[in-house]
């Protein structure tokens, strides 16, 4: 009885595995039809200087969000 217990649970966790494994990783970043853009696209444009501009550049990426 023991012996079917552990391989019952042994399939489980094996099952688990993979299909935990077997998930397409790009799914979780694109999860509420919005889209993370790609390394390749994010480019640094200028340095930023003060505060002041770190909020003007934050405003701006929300602006581009909706």
């Amino acid at each position: 009885m023991k012996l079917l217990i552990w391989g019952i649970v042994v399939l489980v966790i094996i099952g688990g595995l993979a299909w935990f494994m077997s998930g397409d990783s790009e799914d979780s970043s694109t999860e509420g039809g919005s889209s993370v853009a790609p390394s390749s696209e994010i480019t640094e444009s200028s340095s930023i200087e003060s505060d002041d501009e770190v909020f003007a550049e934050i405003d701006n990426a929300l602006e581009d969000l909706e």
